[in-house]
């Protein structure tokens, strides 16, 4: 049986009056409530990119918060974000192993201003020198990580290691493995549905998840198609949450069986309808 996505839509967004009992036959409990954000791709089809349209947007589908890319993003969006009660979940920021200055120098002087309103860095890391995947990246990866966790934790930000498709960090483990030689409780694995659909496939989906933890920082989640899911474009691998043949609750059941109760993303990537169309309501 598939779960009925806007049930869980609820379950995420923490709407009032949930039926514990529609949630039994699957085993998710009604008291998992992650809060939910939107990812900034979301928004690219927008009828409108004024920060204060997408903000009541994000605030009337129900989301708990946005994420952006870019630190361009913060100045604009900080003040119609906390006006309307939304939070700045994550920033989607850049590490260059090969580079001398890996991550952009003005991190530093952004925390000193709004460290206290962010609460995630996530790191999509890139390598010419080194391979996909490759370990012998990862001592220079686990001294810049150590470097950016030193940076933020004095604001109490986590830092996640986004595993992208075509990058360095490219899968999920390989994210779980540099965690886990960085050593630092700031510093976790990001796990992102449709990048490991797309370079794992779904069958070691549960047993991988699992493994992760604790080191697993944040989630993110979207529609998408079941079965050969490795050689599929994203336009299966990313669909609105209502749509496509891969079961989600796969993901939030091992989340709930792990407390997890970080906050859950949203990808909306190449969706060709705009988000007033697919954001739920």
């Amino acid at each position: 049986m598939r779960f009925p996505i806007r049930q869980l839509w609820v379950v995420l967004a923490f709407l009032p009056l949930i039926d514990s009992v529609l949630l039994a036959e699957e085993k998710v409990n009604a008291d998992f409530r992650p809060p939910l954000f939107a990812f900034q791709t979301g928004f690219a089809r927008a009828a409108s990119q004024d920060p204060a349209y997408l903000s009541d947007l994000v605030a009337r589908s129900g989301f708990a918060g946005v994420e952006l890319m870019g630190l361009q993003q913060v100045e604009p969006y900080l003040e119609t974000l906390s006006q309307r009660n939304l939070k700045l979940y994550s920033l989607y920021l850049k590490i260059d192993l090969d580079s001398e200055q890996p991550y952009d120098a003005a991190i530093p002087e952004l925390l000193k201003t709004h460290g206290q309103q962010l609460l995630y860095l996530w790191f999509h890391i890139h390598s010419q020198k080194f391979a996909r995947s490759d370990p012998a990246g990862d001592e220079k990866c686990v001294k810049v990580l150590r470097e950016l966790s030193d940076l933020v934790q004095p604001y109490e930000i986590g830092i996640g290691i986004y595993h992208h498709v075509g990058q360095w960090s490219e899968r999920f483990t390989d994210g779980v493995r540099v965690a886990r030689k960085v050593g630092r409780k700031n510093v976790g694995a990001v796990f992102n549905l449709c990048h490991y659909l797309k370079t794992a496939g779904p069958a070691q989906l549960e047993a991988e998840l699992q493994d992760a933890f604790p080191h697993v920082m944040l989630v993110s989640i979207n529609g998408a198609d079941d079965g050969e899911t490795t050689s599929m474009g994203w336009d299966r691998l990313i669909q609105p949450l209502d749509q496509g043949s891969f079961d989600v609750l796969r993901v939030l059941k091992v989340l709930q069986a792990n407390h997890y109760f970080g906050p859950v993303g949203l990808q909306g990537f190449g969706i060709s309808q705009k988000p007033e169309e697919f954001f739920p309501r």
